[in-house]
């Protein structure tokens, strides 16, 4: 029986967000019979722990690596003698582990980490894109040093064709070089409502709509917040639920208190319990100016919800408008503010979209499919890798 195939990540952070729990659920789920996974972590280690992500990986018997790197957009030298330090400390740990693939999943990742693959003579090097390539508009050094370490990746892979066709024009990867998987979920964690969540936020006895977003420019709260104020003026006991963290968020709940909002939204930050908060809703909201492939949305799936999200980038892959959600201009309040009132006073329609909604995502994104189509991606990806004096010769061009 040939040995496991050994998996390295690496990944910026093991803050809680989207890409953050794929590659946690991915890096556990893999057959331990046919794979090893090994997750270097770019940044400094939060706690002794590391934080729940760190945690859950490490309580399924995964290594993870946490290497202090802390970029390099500092001119102080002792900033940069630490950033060369984490890079070596990584190129310590590939040589140690002796991963036959490495995986970078975010920019950072995928940049600094092909190359330190490529001195560490990791066999085949993937590369995850799993945003639109808009936060490099104006960085053209960002462009520069990705195609440059694209021409050392033997696979990239998207997580929806909008990905990947961004990938193809902006970066010039050949289409042959880069296969979508979709994210996946654990669809049996999506069930009944949670009463206790009612008590908890103080919901009251109208409809409740909810938004689970980090307070990032392009996740387009401003357009939600616009639309909430017609929403209430309709439904004066409706309820909006924020679920998310960052840097705008304070400005948001002074413009709440300033319109006279506030006895209708909740901002509850972070949360490990979305599926709970789910559970209570009537809607679901997603305003984002910009989109890769959401997982807020696939779990608003999971949760049979009603649907309001913006036509852009993957989430016109994940939702058919009117089959199983709405699909709105970005930008618009107008448009996000009506659908959502559509939804809350049309409850035939409503449940319909809903019920759509949970049937699609349990055909298309089971975390186990998910985890079967990069498995299947990794082995087909190691069988060109020919073994010569305990070094491998492959050829890109053929993958």
């Amino acid at each position: 029986m040939s040995a496991p195939i050994k998996v390295l990540f690496a990944i910026g952070t093991l803050d809680v967000g989207g890409a953050e729990r794929q590659l946690v659920e991915l890096a556990s789920r893999l057959d331990p019979a046919r794979f090893t996974a090994v997750v270097c972590v770019l940044g400094e280690e939060p706690s002794l722990q590391g934080g729940p992500l760190a945690s859950t990986l490490r309580q399924r018997g995964v290594k993870v690596h946490y290497l202090g790197f802390r970029g390099f957009r500092t001119r102080s030298r002792l900033h940069v003698i630490s950033a060369m330090r984490s890079m070596v400390r990584l190129w310590t740990i590939m040589r140690r582990e002796q991963p036959m693939i490495f995986h970078g999943v975010l920019f950072w990742s995928y940049v600094t980490g092909t190359v330190i693959a490529a001195a560490a003579r990791v066999p085949l090097v993937v590369a995850s894109r799993r945003s639109l390539g808009l936060f490099k508009a104006g960085k053209s050094h960002y462009l520069l040093v990705e195609r440059l370490t694209n021409r050392m990746t033997d696979l990239f892979i998207a997580n929806s064709e909008a990905v990947r066709q961004d990938v193809i024009a902006q970066e010039g990867v050949e289409p042959g070089r880069i296969i979508v998987i979709y994210n996946g979920l654990d669809t049996g964690l999506y069930g009944p409502q949670d009463a206790t969540v009612t008590s908890e936020l103080q919901l009251g006895p109208g409809p409740v709509v909810v938004v689970v977003s980090n307070f990032i420019e392009y996740k387009g709260h401003r357009f939600f917040f616009e639309a909430w104020r017609d929403v209430v003026a309709r439904h004066r006991h409706a309820v909006a639920i924020l679920a998310g963290d960052g840097l705008t968020r304070p400005e948001w709940e002074r413009w709440c208190r300033e319109e006279g909002l506030s006895s209708s939204v909740r901002f509850v930050g972070v949360r490990h319990d979305v599926p709970r908060l789910l559970s209570a809703a009537d809607v679901y909201v997603h305003a984002s100016l910009q989109e890769g492939y959401s997982n807020a949305v696939l779990e608003a799936m999971a949760a049979s919800l009603p649907i309001v999200a913006t036509a852009v980038g993957g989430n016109v892959e994940a939702l058919d408008h009117e089959r199983t959600g709405l699909l709105v201009p970005a930008s618009s309040a107008a448009a996000l503010g009506e659908a959502i009132n559509r939804l809350l006073e049309d409850s035939a329609l409503a449940r319909r979209l809903g019920e759509a909604a949970r049937s699609a995502v349990e055909r298309r994104h089971q975390m186990s499919g998910m985890v079967r189509e990069y498995e299947d991606a990794y082995e087909r990806l190691a069988s060109v890798a020919i073994d010569r004096k305990s070094s491998y010769v492959w050829n890109r061009r053929s993958i």
